[in-house]
């Protein structure tokens, strides 16, 4: 949701933005009309230009591939009609934007680029007018307005508590049991790297049967990134490992390690420490959790609520494939 959000109020980027990014604008761009929204048009120029403003900068100085561009096109698209949708919403639930606020923005945006006059030549240069930048301003702070007070979501822990209890079968987790690991993989590059790494599961397994801690050992031999923590996973449910692997887990006791487990990917070795049954996640572990989860799930339909509710009244129509 808040990706969505971000998405429409990126629409709104400052004029300082699209200096980021070298374009020839081809002013027949703005003659065709790829999407209408009621009354209201969208063109390929107001594609284009939004697309530069939605790319991702880690892809400012790279070639990006058809499928990305067809992507971003997608989602630029999809932002210019939900901007239409959102903005008719708002006018229609009486919400208002004075001259003033927008003035002001200009008036700060003007004194930052020296004068009215350069940032008017800033905007030309992405092919936009400082009119038409002003109707997209008061669009964004009306919008901003709209989902501030229709969008906006807070749980109390007595409607969370209440959540939970009517739910509590969402928050059951299965048997699981509490491993450490050892992992030593086969290189593939050496002509003799399962042998090597044979032998190297061997020598762990010999320090283990001798008394060894099994965390140092981890340590020393392990390719697993668990090895900085002595090989400890915590407690794991089915599915973690490979099934040549979880078979000898689940029949081991809690203390017990197994002996060299052989996969195609290298050989393992694994304590268990303990075992858990399945049980029902108390609310206070799961709270902060569920109250992020269930608010974006809230914002989500209330945003798409007040997308579906413009749709009733204007007709989308996007004149492309």
């Amino acid at each position: 949701m808040k990706k969505i959000i971000y998405l429409i109020l990126s629409l709104f980027i400052t004029a300082h933005a699209y200096q980021e990014f070298s374009w020839d604008i081809d002013p027949k761009l703005d003659k065709k009309v790829v999407a209408t929204v009621g009354k209201e048009k969208i063109t390929e120029m107001d594609v284009r230009r939004y697309m530069k403003v939605i790319l991702p900068m880690n892809y400012y100085h790279k070639s990006l591939t058809e499928e990305k561009l067809k992507d971003v096109r997608k989602k630029a698209l999809e932002a210019l009609i939900n901007r239409e949708l959102l903005y008719y919403e708002a006018k229609k639930k009486g919400i208002k934007v004075k001259d003033e606020q927008v003035e002001n923005i200009i008036n700060q945006m003007a004194k930052k680029y020296k004068s009215k006059e350069n940032l008017e030549k800033l905007l030309k240069q992405t092919g936009i007018t400082l009119d038409r930048f002003k109707l997209e301003l008061k669009k964004r702070l009306a919008i901003e307005k709209l989902l501030s007070k229709y969008v906006k979501v807070n749980i109390t822990e007595k409607e969370l508590k209440e959540y939970y209890q009517k739910n509590k079968f969402k928050f059951k987790e299965p048997p699981s049991v509490k491993v450490k690991y050892i992992y030593i993989k086969i290189d593939p590059s050496k002509k003799n790297g399962k042998k090597l790494a044979r032998e190297k599961a061997e020598k762990a397994y010999k320090e283990l049967k001798e008394g060894k801690d099994f965390g140092d050992v981890a340590y020393r031999y392990s390719d697993d990134l668990s090895r900085i923590k002595g090989g400890d996973l915590g407690f794991v449910h089915k599915g973690r490992f490979d099934k040549e692997v979880e078979d000898v887990i689940y029949k081991l006791k809690p203390g017990q390690f197994s002996e060299i487990i052989e996969t195609d990917i290298g050989f393992h070795i694994v304590k268990v420490e303990d075992k858990r049954p399945e049980r029902i996640v108390s609310f206070e572990k799961i709270k902060d959790k569920l109250k992020k989860e269930l608010e974006e799930k809230y914002r989500k339909e209330k945003f798409e609520q007040l997308i579906n509710d413009a749709k009733k009244d204007l007709k989308v129509v996007i004149y492309e494939k």
